[in-house]
């Protein structure tokens, strides 16, 4: 009964939060009384034992709105205060009465507090000239909260594997409205409603976005956790995984006018076909060999709104546009406007004045660089190049930047050492959730190679709490393998996932 009725304040709460951010973004008056009343309730739960899974459930749901809405969903709220802010104050003040001093014993941890307070440190010295810019642009930085949070709650209630199980439940509703939201978005826009005070739509997809989304379900896929946990029949697994596949290469091909989205998507199938060779990869390659036929035999043309369009001709002017120039000013212009900001940020960095502080976190690089350009997608002025570790070298200097790359690097290498040693261990359930944390970590790095994607909270979020769980994911092994999954899922073996 006492579970009953944590669930049961587990949801009401959760309604209750949005619905009072619903409430702040059209009545911030009338909202402030309501989130003192929350504040107090939250105050109650906070010090009871089942926080923890009541925060990642309100996380969960918090992902799951930024992977459906995009940056739509960013927006709920009251500037400058929105969901993602919200969450990650509530979280903070649960690991305040409720800390896991686990995650202090991984080095991950320490290089990801070092980060931070290199960011720290560079951000409040310009924020009495910048004020709320500073802290907008902190996000960066700071959004690497949530991999803290995410890691610690993970490692106090030890269910690693009920992740994976949301996870595969959560990927059909996904795979199955990312083809409305496109369409919706790009050819039905004037339908979406709008935020009153920012003039966004709720419905704001991004085809990068999307591709990293994409690129973990295929690792998913690919890796067989989709079948962890199933006890159904192989006739019933084999259609629905056909299925998934169908929704999937779909979803891929609508997204293919963007250079980002096809790199990303490419290069994590690449990765995990190098590193996990797989006769699973038999059904994509066959639906994708019968699509390509389909389109081309027909030229088939998809139009959007504006100069977007998706046929046989745009995808290979697209995949050429990555390697080299293709004569069309669509392609060739945004192509060497990066190129040319990214080399300047070299310049003033590596070579010039700003090597050990970088510019710091509130100045408008776009502005103070010479590259200010009017950004469709974001619907106002430019902040930062479209590369987010180049942000972190324009922002945090040549010290803030290495330490970026050496956290990524030990993260990466961490994960890689631990597949190997439970492939050779043969515990294969746990080799293929590290190689699929590794996958999708991958392919957030290749969007945010040429993208202002963690900056955001629909990209940064998501990284760093795939990162707290690939955290936690490595404490857990740190001590051997405890087993894969919760005594009230049925299980067959990990034979399944070989």
């Amino acid at each position: 009964m006492s579970k009953l009725w944590s669930f049961i304040i587990l949801l009401l709460t959760g309604f209750i939060g949005y619905f009072i951010v619903f409430v702040l973004s059209i009545a911030p008056l009338h909202g402030l009384f309501a989130v003192i009343g929350l504040s107090i309730l939250f105050a109650m739960l906070i010090t009871q034992p089942f926080f923890p899974h009541f925060y990642l459930g309100i996380l969960g749901l918090t992902l799951s709105g930024y992977a459906f809405f995009g940056r739509g969903f960013a927006y709920l709220g009251s500037h400058p205060v929105y969901v993602g802010e919200c969450i990650l104050a509530l979280g903070c003040i649960g690991f305040l009465f409720k800390p896991k001093i686990k995650i202090f014993r991984s080095s991950i941890t320490w290089l990801l507090l070092l980060l931070i307070s290199i960011g720290f440190l560079r951000t409040i010295p310009y924020i009495q000239k910048y004020g709320i810019d500073s802290l907008r642009d902190a996000s960066l930085w700071g959004y690497g909260i949530f991999a803290l949070l995410s890691a610690s709650f993970l490692l106090q209630l030890k269910k690693i594997w009920d992740v994976v199980i949301t996870y595969q439940r959560w990927i059909p509703w996904l795979l199955l409205w990312i083809p409305i939201a496109l369409f919706l978005y790009n050819i039905e826009n004037e339908i979406i409603p709008r935020w009153s005070r920012s003039d966004v739509p709720v419905l704001n997809p991004k085809a990068g976005d999307i591709a990293v989304h994409l690129s973990g379900i295929i690792a998913f896929l690919t890796l067989g956790l989709h079948r962890f946990g199933q006890m159904k029949s192989k006739t019933i697994a084999g259609m629905k995984e056909w299925f998934l596949w169908s929704l999937l290469i779909i979803g891929c091909i609508m997204i293919f006018y963007s250079r980002s989205a096809i790199l990303t998507v490419l290069s994590t199938s690449l990765l995990i076909l190098v590193i996990h060779p797989s006769l699973r990869w038999a059904k994509p390659v066959a639906l994708i060999l019968l699509l390509i036929v389909v389109f081309f035999a027909f030229n088939l043309n998809i139009s959007f709104d504006g100069d977007r369009f998706i046929s046989p001709a745009s995808i290979m002017q697209t995949v050429q546009s990555i390697f080299s120039f293709t004569g069309f000013t669509y392609y060739d212009g945004s192509r060497q406007w990066r190129i040319e900001w990214w080399r300047k940020i070299f310049d003033y960095t590596l070579f010039g004045e700003f090597f050990w502080n970088g510019k710091g976190y509130g100045i408008n690089l776009a502005n103070d660089d010479g590259f200010q350009v009017f950004d469709p997608f974001q619907g106002q002025p430019l902040r930062s190049p479209h590369n987010s570790h180049l942000t972190f070298l324009a922002r945090s200097g040549v010290p803030g930047f290495l330490v970026w790359l050496i956290l990524q690097g030990m993260f990466c290498i961490g994960l890689f050492r631990a597949f190997r040693k439970a492939s050779r261990l043969g515990r294969h359930d746990w080799a293929v959730l590290n190689l699929w944390v590794l996958t999708y970590w991958f392919a957030f790095i290749v969007n945010a190679t040429f993208d202002v994607f963690l900056e955001g909270p629909q990209g940064g979020i998501w990284f760093w709490c795939l990162f707290g769980f690939g955290i936690a994911l490595l404490e857990v092994q740190r001590k051997g393998y405890p087993p894969s999954v919760s005594t009230s899922t049925p299980y067959k073996g990990s034979t399944c996932l070989k």
